[in-house]
This record gives structure tokens, C-alpha cells and sequence, in this order.
């Protein structure tokens, strides 16, 4: 994706080799730096400088340890498979003293536990699922144990925390990683996600550093809403370090970069961005049966990575996975204490640089729409919150002159808006003709229709995050306007809008979400939207019709409480649903009864002359007349977004 494809027709006007996370990848590392901004003047010392003061305390956490144990320690995998007999979990006791000690004979200043990997097994007794400690063959709390044995070294203590659960099916649909087209975020999984967070960081005390998983690289973060994962871990931890594994060269998915070095993604020269590097001791990131046998990562080789990584701000986070009885083997504690005897941090390194100023209040998008776009790379593609080594979604004008713009949706108007961060194309670059922005102008809105121009200015092409600020504001409709780019085009990778020094409230939504019941008149041929012959049965086709004030012509919109609705037939009490999962144009359209699933939500957004056009949540896709046909009973399906009349609606109070 966003690579400069070969001309196609239809453009639309409008170094490591040890294991890695996901897959062993031999790819070199990337190689970038931002410059930092200034800080806006006017703004709260404590707004401004907490965010510095937390990352410079993680940088000067300069060496720790990340502790790989879970089931996969007892299943022989780097990925457990999902829904095994929790009883395989089964060490016959576990000493997170043992490893406290080895982290502390090395000088490391942290420790980082896995406490649920991808596969779903809790290192807690969540009372959100069964798959646990509770129900294994250790019915103890090991989280409870690491933090207090950690805390009593004189270390400090993070959490990783995998937001992709293959046990209770909390993911996206992603043929990169096997994951089917049957599998989507549903709202009780948001759900489960936040309350099993919540355990984490309320009961374990201070937690400095909580690192995510298996989000941006498998369901985006947007599926998840970015913003309520935030909100949520920043109002239980204010002062807590986030951190997502998206291979990432530049800060964009937390507020420090993970460096993956098994992935080939290292820490360029120069950096100055706030970061981890992670690497593994052992022949995998978890527990093998070679591993007390195999000859760990060399001692020369981890001093190499210390004095490499001090002067690029960026902690050196070495794996240690601890074996089935709950120890670290004894080839790894020798390899730990030979590198304390031989490593002192450099005391003399400067300060941590002022860091890139952030969106860090975001608020998480529901749609976009462009003026153009290259086929395939639509608005859409910008803020799905997808980010992976090698892989990446953009929005693209390549074969399209410039100007264009993107508009972002936000799901209501919000107050206090007044940071916007760009990610410019990550992979595959030559550094010239990449389509990075270069001239642009930023305008928001509160109805769609009108736009007030914030800021305006020249960046860099370059792969580095770039950051806009303005006065805060309120903005349901942020508008990137771009004049010039590298090779003549634009390539969007990621947007983050929202407030930098406080938290945006909701002020509004588009539409009430009450009990007012609507008509839907299609633009292209003035006709309504219409349940086929007044039916109730669940999958009954929706076509156009003339207007006939029938309770099955009307509707009601419902708000689910993040920016998206529930479209509900006034003559069947059932829900507008894009049918069979279909995430292809043409996907027909029908009713169905509640099931509180994304292909029943939908985002409603104002094309600025009377019109809507209404987006489907699971698919991205916009409700459409099929061909843009003006006969009655023609079907009414979904499809990509052009600005064409058959996808725009006006929404008409009965």
C-alpha cells in the first residue's frame, strides 16, 4: 500500500536475525529523525511539561528487562494457539524474585511482564474471562508477584498487554495474519478491552510504562477507538508511558517509539525521539526447550547495543523468557551478570531534546471524504490506525494533480481541538517522489458546510511526523488542503486530530439521535429510501421508492455513543445493515434485527449543500443507488465514496 503503483485506469477525481514478533524479517532498519516544535505559547507549564518529564524519565531508564511468560512458555510456541486447556499453563512455581535479581545484576532499571499474549491467557485472575491463572495449573496471581518483587529491587515496572485476544475473538479481519473476513470489532469487545485494562492499572499500583500489542499492526486503532484506550489508560495513570508495536521509525501510535529490532527496525543515527529498542537473549521471544542450551545473545553484543542506544535516547529492552519452573535459566543469569560487571550508563549524555508536541487528546475519526484519490487508496485509508512493518494504508492522489484535500469526520463537534499530526508515507520511499506534503493549509468546521482556515505552512518532504497546531477551537470537520507535494502528489499514511493541552468534549452531534423519524432521499433520482414491500423479516432488501409517507420509508437515528448510528425502520423496528459482512462494492443492503454489530452502524457526514453521505463502520463503504439508476425498486447497496450523486442524502424530518 501507498507504494507509487504503475499507471491504472479508474483513478477516482473528487539487523538482526533473531525471531521476531510476528515473523522472522531480515528487512534494514529505517532510518529517520523529526525536528521538535516549539511549544505554544500561552500554554500550562504542567500541560506542557508532563509529557517531557514522562519520557525523559523512560529514556534514563536507559537498559531493562522484558519477560516473555505465558503459554506459549508450556505449548512450545511463539504464538500459542487460542482456547487451550488453561491447565497447560502449569509451572511449579515462579520466582519473579530470581528474575528481579538478574535484571538488577545487569544495572537494567525496569521490567516489563507480558501479562496476556495474543492467544488470551491472563498472568492475572481477570474477572473478565475464564481463560486465566484462576483456572490453570498455577492458581496464583503473577502480576501481583512480578510488580511487588520488582518494586522491591528498586526497579520500576511496565505491563504489556496484547489488545488482539484470539480466545474471545476480540479482532479485525486481516489476511496478513490468517485472521477471516468473518471476524470484526464489535462494541463488547471495546468493552472487554477497557475493563480488563482497568484490573491492570488499578490494582498493581504505579505502573510506568504500558506497552500494547497485536492493535495497530492487526485490527488498526480505530476498530478500537484509540481515543477511548487512551482516555481510559491516561485516567487511571496520568504520568504512565503508552507504547504500541507497530514498527514504527517515527512517533505517531503512543508517546514513545518502539524500536522492533528483530524486524529490522533499529534506532537511525541521530535519533532523538523517546524510545525502547527491543531484542531477545534466547533463540525465541519465548521459553524454548533449547533454550538452556543455546548460547545467548554475547555479552559484547549487548554492551554493543547499550553504547549504540545511550546516545540515541532510546532504552535497550532485552527479552529474557523465564522457563517452565518459573526461573530463568542459569545460561541467561551468567549472561546478565557479566554484562553489570562490565556496563556503567553514561552519566554525562544531555537531556532528553524537547519532544514533538502531540495530539495528546485525540479523537478518534469516523469518516473521510477527498477530492480525488488514486484507485484502491482512499480517504478511508487515513485513518484506519493500521501500521505494520513494510505494510501500511494511505490515502492517494498519485496520477492526480494537485490541489486536493482530505475531510476528516470526527463524529460530532468536540471543543478544544487544536493539534493535528501527519504521517507521511513509512515504506518503500526514495525520499523524493513519495507524495509527502509540502505546502498545505488546515480548515475546520462545526457543520460541514463552513470552514474557517486555522493554519497554513510549508513542511519538509520527509518520512518524519509532522505536527500543526492552532488556537483551540471547536471542530466536528478538520480539512487538509494540500498545494504542493513531493512527486507532484500526496500520500496520507495517518492522522491524529484533537486537543494537546486538555481533553476535547463533546459539544454536539450531526443529527439529535433521538426519536425523530426521517426521510432518506437519494440525490441522483429524488427518491426514497424503502423497506421492500413493507417487510419484517430479517435480510429484506432496501430499494428506492417515490415518496409515499409509509412507515416503511422512515427512519430513526439513534446514536451509539461513538459517533456512528443505528438507522432503524420506523414500519419494522429493524436495523439499516450492510448484509454478509460484504466489504466489496455492491454489497447489498438490508434489515436486520439489533445485533449491536458494526455493519449496523453507520457515520453520517455533511457534504456542505444539504446532502449527507452515510458510511458503513465495518466496511468503510457509503450507502449508494445502484448505477445511480432513477427507476423505483432500484437496490440500494454500498460502495466507495466519489462525491457521486447516487451516494449523497438528504435526511428530511417526517
Amino acid at each position: 500500500m501507498c507504494d507509487r503503483p504503475a499507471p491504472v485506469s479508474g483513478s477516482q477525481t473528487m539487523p538482526s536475525a533473531r525471531p521476531s514478533r510476528r515473523s522472522v524479517l531480515t528487512a534494514a532498519g529505517v532510518t529517520a529523525a523529526a525536528a521538535s516544535l516549539p511549544v505554544v505559547a500561552g500554554q500550562p507549564a504542567e500541560a506542557a511539561d508532563r509529557p517531557q518529564t514522562n519520557l525523559s524519565r523512560l529514556v534514563d531508564m536507559r537498559f531493562g528487562m522484558f519477560n516473555h511468560f505465558n503459554m506459549g512458555t508450556f505449548t512450545d510456541e511463539e504464538w500459542a494457539a487460542p482456547r487451550q486447556n488453561p491447565e497447560l499453563f502449569s509451572p511449579g512455581s515462579v520466582d519473579c524474585g530470581q528474575w528481579a535479581a538478574a535484571a538488577k545484576a545487569a544495572r537494567m532499571s525496569y521490567g516489563v511482564l507480558t501479562t496476556k499474549h495474543h492467544d488470551g491467557f491472563c498472568l492475572w485472575p481477570s474477572k473478565h474471562n475464564d481463560y486465566n491463572v484462576s483456572n490453570s495449573g498455577y492458581r496464583q496471581d503473577i502480576v501481583a508477584q512480578y510488580v511487588k518483587a520488582f518494586r522491591e529491587a528498586g526497579l520500576r515496572v511496565g505491563l504489556y498487554f496484547s489488545i488482539w485476544d484470539r480466545s474471545y475473538d476480540v479482532q479485525g479481519f486481516d489476511s496478513r495474519h490468517g485472521v477471516g473476513a468473518d471476524q470484526y470489532i464489535v462494541p463488547s469487545d471495546v468493552t472487554y478491552v477497557l475493563d480488563q485494562i482497568t484490573e491492570l492499572l488499578t490494582d498493581y499500583g504505579a505502573i510506568d510504562m504500558f506497552v500494547t500489542d497485536g492493535y495497530g499492526w492487526q485490527m488498526g486503532q480505530q476498530a478500537i477507538s484509540y481515543q477511548r484506550v487512551r482516555e481510559h489508560v491516561k485516567s487511571l495513570q496520568p504520568d504512565i508511558v503508552m507504547i504500541d508495536h507497530g514498527a514504527l521509525s517515527e512517533p505517531f501510535l503512543g508517546d514513545a517509539i518502539y524500536f522492533e529490532e528483530p524486524l529490522g527496525v533499529t534506532a537511525p543515527e541521530g535519533n532523538t525521539h523517546a524510545a525502547l529498542q527491543g531484542q531477545t537473549i534466547s533463540d525465541g521471544w519465548f521459553w524454548h526447550p533449547s533454550t538452556p542450551t543455546a548460547d545467548p545473545i554475547s555479552k559484547a553484543s549487548i554492551l554493543s547495543h547499550l553504547v549504540d542506544l545511550e546516545p540515541k535516547y532510546t532504552s535497550f529492552i532485552l527479552n529474557c523468557p523465564p522457563n517452565r519452573d518459573g526461573r530463568l535459566d542459569d545460561n541467561i543469569v551468567r549472561r546478565l551478570a557479566e554484562v553489570g560487571a562490565a556496563w556503567r550508563p553514561d552519566r554525562s549524555r544531555r537531556p532528553l531534546p524537547p519532544q514533538l508536541p502531540r495530539a495528546e487528546h485525540p479523537v478518534t475519526p469516523v469518516s473521510a471524504y477527498a477530492t480525488g484519490f488514486h484507485v484502491g487508496e482512499g480517504p478511508m485509508k487515513a485513518i484506519d490506525g493500521l501500521s505494520d512493518k513494510g505494510y501500511e494504508t494511505c490515502w492517494s492522489t498519485w496520477s492526480l494533480d494537485l490541489p486536493h484535500s482530505i475531510t476528516v469526520d470526527l463524529g460530532g463537534v468536540w471543543s478544544g481541538i487544536s493539534t493535528l499530526e501527519y504521517l507521511p508515507k513509512q515504506w518503500n520511499r526514495n525520499n523524493t517522489t513519495d507524495g509527502d506534503i509540502i505546502a498545505y493549509a488546515i480548515h475546520t468546521g462545526t457543520d460541514g458546510v463552513r470552514f474557517t482556515k486555522v493554519a497554513e505552512g510549508i513542511w519538509a518532504g520527509s518520512r518524519a511526523t509532522k505536527v500543526v497546531e492552532w488556537a483551540p477551537r471547536n471542530a466536528g470537520f478538520v480539512r487538509i488542503e494540500v498545494m504542493e507535494g513531493t512527486g507532484g502528489y500526496v500520500n496520507l499514511g495517518g492522522v491524529h486530530i484533537g486537543g494537546r493541552r486538555t481533553k476535547p468534549t463533546l459539544v454536539s452531534r450531526v443529527l439529535p439521535g433521538d426519536e425523530t423519524v426521517y426521510r432518506l432521499v437519494n440525490r441522483a433520482g429524488g427518491k426514497v429510501a424503502d423497506v421492500l414491500d413493507g417487510g419484517t423479516a430479517d435480510g429484506t432488501d432496501v430499494r428506492q421508492q417515490p415518496w409515499r409517507n409509509q412507515a416503511n420509508q422512515q427512519w430513526t437515528f439513534t446514536s451509539t455513543g461513538d459517533g456512528y448510528y443505528k438507522i432503524r425502520s420506523v414500519g419494522s423496528g429493524k436495523l439499516l445493515e450492510v448484509a454478509g459482512l460484504s466489504r466489496a462494492d455492491g454489497g447489498n443492503v438490508g434489515i436486520w434485527s439489533d445485533d449491536s454489530v458494526p455493519q449496523q452502524h453507520w457515520a453520517v457526514t455533511p457534504t456542505g449543500d444539504g446532502y449527507h453521505y452515510v458510511t458503513n463502520r465495518l466496511s468503510g463503504l457509503t450507502l449508494n443507488v445502484d448505477d445511480g439508476s432513477t427507476a423505483d425498486g432500484a437496490d440500494i447497496n454500498q460502495w466507495t465514496y466519489t462525491r457521486a450523486p447516487r451516494q449523497q442524502w438528504q435526511i428530511v424530518a417526517v
